[in-house]
């Protein structure tokens, strides 16, 4: 991903990620260090909204070590993602303004994100 993507994205206040079969992750762990998006400033700053549909070999949507924040990030759609074990694989993650997660067509609340999709992966196994 290049620094101009990346400034791109963090006016970023939608992002839909659908139909990739082959996709593991959203952000890798090298292009997070390459671009050190994590130093400077956060990952999508303005994000309110995020749609993971039909990527069947998910496991996460980022690994890193650090603590990200969604600050604005009110709703979370994840359908056919059999794999999710996490969202922040190895990290932790705040979402103070989550409303909503979809989950396979049912609507929740969820405080805290990553441990809610990992329990969903565990209740499954």
């Amino acid at each position: 991903m290049s620094s101009s993507v990346i400034r791109v994205l963090l006016n970023l206040q939608t992002l839909g990620i659908k139909y990739c079969q082959s996709m593991e992750e959203v952000i890798t762990e090298e292009e997070e260090q390459r671009e050190e998006i994590m130093i400077n400033e956060p990952l999508f700053p303005r994000l309110k909204d995020l749609y993971l549909v039909g990527l069947p070999k998910l496991g996460h949507f980022i690994l890193t070590k650090q603590a990200l924040e969604f600050s604005f990030l009110r709703e979370v759609e994840i359908r056919k993602c059999s794999e999710m074990k996490a969202f922040v694989q190895q990290g932790s993650v705040s979402t103070p303004s989550l409303e909503i997660v979809n989950y396979d067509d049912e609507e929740l609340k969820a405080d805290d994100l990553n441990e809610w999709i990992h329990q969903r992966f565990n209740s499954k196994v």
